[in-house]
Parts: structure tokens; sequence; C-alpha cells
């Protein structure tokens, strides 16, 4: 438990003196130099939401802080997701489980060890599970991995030159730490800095890709992947692995497993099984298995918890609160 007075000295500090303590190692020796203080500015928006959660968690540890931190919407959001918290610091050890792509892991696994061309990008529909497939890659060989959002990485920059110092710090400290880069929606990076009359992040990353300083992977849709091709010099140094949807019996067995973690009940029958797979192929042609299939299941279970509901009412429900 944090001591009264370190919490009270916490309380009253902004996020960036906070960080900045966690960057000189005052906080936590763990965490010294890793925090991109320079790169950050003051944000009123994030010391109300650290006010308040601090309230709420008064004897929060600084990596508690950081998790938070991290999992807010804010323009200082890349940076912060940028920064790699030593595996003993983190609170959670729990991985989703993937079951049916074994194959995909193996294939992905030899992509990644190869000498040359060892930098991969998953291509699939939206909601087939690239990214929890990369995720759970490197978690389950317990391999540094930093993910970054394009999208992150330009929001809040204004000024010419801004995005490529997140770019080049996040590079920094993926080499720095031996890490892999993840940037799901890969296909932004075409463009992305090149508006704001600077260098686009392709342009940034394809010299290093080529000596090899740091592996990147990425994810992004069979449509968006046209973006990578238009550019040859950056689509050369990917290697591609489609993920498909994934069949009916592997469906079966998410579907199973998925209840008995959520803690509902047990027996799941083949016939309410057909039953929901009828109902969202009805429904929602458009989404992609197996999102669209746990989404559901999460709802229903929830639904029959909470107020008792029958598929066919959880399915009505469901149907009409969708956009």
């Amino acid at each position: 438990m944090m001591d009264s007075s370190v919490s009270k000295h916490i309380m009253s500090q902004t996020f960036l003196q906070i960080l900045t303590d966690m960057n000189d190692g005052i906080s936590d020796p763990q965490l010294k130099g890793k925090i991109p203080v320079k790169l950050l500015h003051d944000s009123p928006y994030l010391d109300h939401k650290l006010d308040l959660y601090l309230q709420s968690n008064p004897n929060a540890r600084p990596r508690d802080i950081l998790v938070y931190l991290q999992s807010i919407e804010s323009d200082a959001r890349a940076l912060l997701k940028s920064i790699r918290i030593p595996q003993n610091l983190t609170s959670s050890n729990s991985m989703e489980t993937i079951i049916g792509r074994e194959k995909e892991l193996q294939l992905l696994d030899i992509y990644l060890n190869r000498r040359y061309k060892n930098n991969i990008i998953l291509i699939g529909e939206p909601g087939v599970g690239k990214t929890s497939l990369i995720l759970y890659y490197f978690k389950s060989h317990h391999l540094p991995l930093i993910s970054v959002s394009a999208a992150e990485m330009l929001s809040g920059t204004k000024y010419r030159g801004e995005f490529e110092k997140r770019m080049q710090h996040v590079l920094e400290t993926a080499q720095k730490e031996g890490s892999t880069i993840f940037f799901d929606e890969i296909h932004t990076l075409i463009h992305a800095g090149a508006s704001e009359g600077g260098v686009s992040a392709a342009n940034l990353l394809k010299p290093i890709i080529t000596r090899g300083d740091i592996k990147v992977v990425g994810a992004t849709t069979p449509e968006e992947a046209t973006t990578l091709y238009a550019d040859g010099a950056f689509e050369r140094r990917f290697s591609f692995l489609k993920l498909k949807e994934p069949d009916m019996q592997t469906l079966r067995l998410i579907a199973l497993n998925f209840v008995k973690e959520s803690g509902g009940n047990q027996c799941f029958p083949s016939s309410l099984f057909e039953e929901i797979v009828a109902f969202l192929d009805e429904k929602f042609p458009n989404r992609h298995y197996p999102d669209k299939l746990i989404d559901f299941i999460d709802f229903y279970l929830a639904a029959n918890k909470q107020a008792n509901f029958t598929l066919h009412e959880a399915t009505v429900l469901f149907a009409e609160s969708q956009i």
C-alpha cells in the first residue's frame, strides 16, 4: 500500500509532474528514463481525469497511473502507449485465448524469424482477429511489443515537425529496447505526417527497416491494402499473411470457450449455436466472424443474467440497438 504522504503528494501534482517523477526514477526506479516528458505538454483535461482517478484510487501505484493514462483518449495517448512497462510491473497476467489459429501462428513465427523481409502485415476483414493474433503471439513468446496508432500519433500535431518527433521517439524507444513496433491500420502510414508539410511515417520507416534496426508488424484490410501496394518501396519491405474468417467448427469452439470463461452455463447445444449464427448471418451480413459472434454472445449472456432474457428476446433487442 502506498504511504499516505506519498499518496497526498501525487494527488497534488499535475499529470506531467507525475510522469516527470517517473522518468527521473523518483516514484519507480524501473521506469527511469522511459517517459518522453520532453514531447508531452500540459493538459488540464488529463489533470482532471487523473484527479478523479486518484480520488477513487488513492493508493494507486505509479505503474497503475501510467496504465490508466495510456487508456484515456487524448492527444498524448500515442506517446504514452509507446512506453513499454516492464512485465513484472503490470497488474494483469491474463492472456486472451486464441482458438483455431495454429497455422497462422506458425506462419507468423516463421516470417518473423526470417533473415530478410522479416517484417509482416496481416491482411483480413475487420473482426477476423488480426490484432488479437499479433498480441497473443508476442505475449505468449514474452517478446517486447510497442503498439502504435498513426491516427493517435497525428492527433494534436499542429505544426510541422511535431509528428516526426513523436514517430522518432517511438523508433528510438523500439531500437533501444529491442521491441517490435505494431501498427494497427498500417495503411495510414503512407501519408501520415506528409500533409503537415513534413516527412511521411512510411518514409521515416523505410531506411530503418532496410537496415534491420527494428522489426515492424502491421494489420490492415484487403480494401485498404491497396494503399500499401501504391508505394512499392514500402510494400517490398514486408511479407504478407492473409487472415480469413474461422470455419463453423472453430467458431463453435470459440463460442464454447467464451461462455466458459464468462462464467456462464457451459451447456451450449448445437441448436443454440446454429440459431445464433443464422441470426447473425441474416441481420449482420457485412460484419465478420469471430468478432460478431463474440459480440452477440457477450450481449446475450449479460441480458440473460441481468434481465432473464430468452435468446429470441436478446436477438430482437440486439438487432434494434445496433447501428
